[in-house]
């Protein structure tokens, strides 16, 4: 080689933008050219004389990587497009592709090295941010279960991504790359339709989209929602089917859970219009039955015979234990819907026994059974409805009565458990549950069958609801209730509620007003009743007997009901809530929007007696809610409550 030739090399490897590197041959450097500076901050002078990986290398550095160029190099062998992360002398991390030729004597020795560097720091930048996204869309297709495939139609053949053999529950190796291997995978009952589809979508070369079910390698059922759209790359090409593939069981578990829960709610709500109609077509009869033997006893009590004593009574204790049932069953529905709206407060249980036992002592007196309630000094507040733990609690000893033995004892009890959590115990000397009975005591309908009192009625008396709506409501308070009981010995009732400390027991009971006269001459003025039921309107009639000053009208509907009341303008309007044409609450109103009529006081009158009923009647507007079946007592005290206070000019 020519002086001048070697010359020209030399310019040529000192102006290169490649970086240079010339080492002897036991890798130390002996040169590198002016772009390896550059790109470095390494000058010769620093470095000549030491091995590049000696400062070239960094934490990051591949170490397998350089034993692979390492072993190559100590075999006299060539190394090729390397890729490597080094360091600057500023500690910044660059990346290289080298290539390394080793220059041997005429011995075969190696006596040089010649590498040639080049910067790819920008393009493995893009590589590396090219992987790390793909890796990101991989696991949102992960989590999102999304897969894609490509079906090439005129080879027949598909290319799938990871996702979809991880919803078939496959791998690559369990499935070939062919169309009907895929389509293998379809639930049998689905499969013609989605062929159909898909083959049609094909033939018209517009959008495919398919819901449908596959069954996986694993033999799980799963459902799979398919987006595609046929591709050319130009007139002429093969086309190409580019499908997402969405694994969507759990929407559709969850769709389905919520069709469930729809007509879960559409039966709950059936049932719930259908008890609330049979309680009102069952009460318009209860209420002429148990108010016309009312007024027999009244008018008739001490004229009539003994047999005939007994036969009215049997009527009024047949009517009333039908309409116990029936409001046990509404209350048992409610409780089961979730619907029974409860008013939590601080309640003094001692308060609410005494008053549970004051209520039912006549009925224990009548059967000799001695009623008591133990540390009455014990001053103890509960979280719960009032009105509701009184329910349970004449339920309770209710039960401890009526199954006691002749000349027994009930004793009911409160007690702390702990600083959360209060107890009332309802304790009975009478014949005791088997033990095989206990745990499905709180059953709806479970009675308990076997020896009884000789002189108690269980048959006729009880629903078989009782216990199960006293659960429920407890549990709906936060409380509980279980039983002990020693066959032959006795029963305890344990009911369990959150403990209370201190504060106002916000007790909410209605003051209760003198029993009314027979004939109470003070109350007068026109009541209009607007009713369709005939037999409640000659009940109605009967009971006002008992006050002459009242003069009763009737209307059958709710439009002729507004035309008399325009007309008579009455001091009270009483207005059945379920009218042929309108409903109680669209009658009043009606009235309310009346300037002449809206300072009429009106009372709903309806069979309708749930909480929310009651509630919703008093919110409307009305005076009063009263309830059918009303006996006549009910009945002239809400009568008398109005018409005693409202004033002169408003009645006729």
């Amino acid at each position: 080689m020519s002086h001048e030739h070697q010359r020209r090399l030399e310019l040529i490897v000192e102006n290169t933008t490649n970086m240079v590197i010339v080492t002897n041959g036991e890798r130390k450097i002996e040169w590198v050219n002016p772009a390896y500076t550059k790109a470095t901050g390494w000058t010769l002078e620093e470095i000549k004389g030491k091995n590049p990986r000696s400062f070239l290398h960094g934490p990051r550095t591949s170490l397998a990587e350089a034993s692979r160029i390492g072993s190559r190099l100590r075999k006299g062998l060539p190394v090729r497009d390397a890729e490597m992360l080094n360091y600057r002398k500023s500690g910044e991390p660059y990346w290289v592709s080298l290539s390394i030729d080793p220059i041997l004597d005429e011995g075969g020795q190696v006596v040089e090295y010649v590498a040639i560097q080049s910067d790819i720091t920008e393009r493995k930048h893009r590589e590396i941010e090219a992987a790390r996204m793909l890796r990101t869309l991989r696991e949102a297709q992960r989590i999102a279960k999304l897969g894609n495939m490509e079906h090439d139609l005129a080879s027949g053949s598909v290319q799938c991504s990871e996702e979809i053999y991880r919803i078939l529950d496959a791998t690559g190796e369990d499935i070939d790359t062919s169309y009907e291997s895929l389509m293998a995978y379809t639930h049998p009952d689905d499969r013609s339709l989605v062929r159909l589809n898909y083959e049609q979508a094909v033939k018209a070369g517009g959008p495919y989209e398919s819901q449908h079910r596959v069954i996986t390698r694993a033999g799980r059922v799963k459902w799979v929602h398919l987006h595609g759209m046929l591709e050319r790359a130009s007139e002429g090409d093969s086309a190409v089917c580019r499908l997402a593939v969405q694994d969507i069981t759990e929407r559709k578990q969850a769709e389905q859970l919520v069709r469930e829960k729809e007509l879960l709610d559409r039966a709950a709500k059936t049932q719930m219009e259908t008890l609330s109609r049979i309680s009102h077509e069952l009460r318009t009869p209860l209420h002429a039955l148990l108010g016309f033997a009312d007024l027999v006893e009244r008018a008739e009590g001490n004229s009539l015979l003994p047999s005939s004593k007994r036969g009215l009574g049997h009527i009024r204790a047949s009517a009333q234990h039908l309409l116990l049932l029936v409001n046990d069953m509404l209350d048992l529905a409610r409780l089961h819907d979730g619907r029974i709206p409860l008013d939590l407060q601080l309640v003094p249980l001692r308060d609410v026994v005494e008053e549970v036992l004051a209520m039912l002592e006549p009925v224990a007196a009548r059967r000799g059974i001695a009623l008591a309630m133990e540390n009455r000094s014990e001053l103890l507040l509960a979280y719960a409805d009032r009105r509701r733990l009184i329910q349970v609690l004449i339920n309770l000893v209710g039960n401890a009565i009526k199954y006691n033995r002749a000349n027994g004892r009930v004793s009911v009890r409160c007690m702390a458990l702990s600083a959360d959590s209060v107890a009332i115990a309802v304790t009975d000397t009478g014949i005791g549950i088997a033990a095989q009975h206990l745990e499905r005591l709180f059953e709806p309908f479970y009675r308990v069958l076997g020896p009884q009192p000789e002189d108690s009625q269980l048959d006729q008396d009880s629903t078989g609801l009782g216990l199960a709506i006293a659960k429920s409501l407890l549990h709906a308070m936060g409380g509980a209730i279980h039983a002990e009981s020693e066959f032959g010995v006795g029963s305890t009732f344990f009911v369990t509620l959150a403990r209370a400390e201190g504060g106002s027991s916000q007790l909410r009971q209605a003051p209760l007003g003198p029993a009314p006269s027979e004939v109470e001459s003070g109350v007068g003025g026109t009541l209009l009743y607007i009713e369709d039921s005939a037999v409640n309107r000659v009940l109605v009639e009967a009971y006002l007997e008992a006050r002459p000053n009242v003069t009763l009208v009737c209307s059958e509907d709710g439009r002729s009901g507004l035309a008399a009341a325009r007309r008579l303008h009455p001091a009270l309007i009483l207005i059945d809530m379920r009218l042929p044409d309108m409903s109680g609450h669209e009658v009043l109103r009606a009235i309310l929007d009346d300037p002449e009529l809206c300072r009429i006081p009106c009372i709903a009158f309806s069979a309708d007696t749930g909480v929310e009923d009651v509630e919703s009647a008093i919110r409307s507007g009305f005076r009063e809610f009263l309830p059918k079946p009303s006996s006549a007592t009910e009945f002239l005290l809400a009568i008398d409550r109005i018409l005693a206070v409202e004033p002169m000019a408003s009645r006729v």
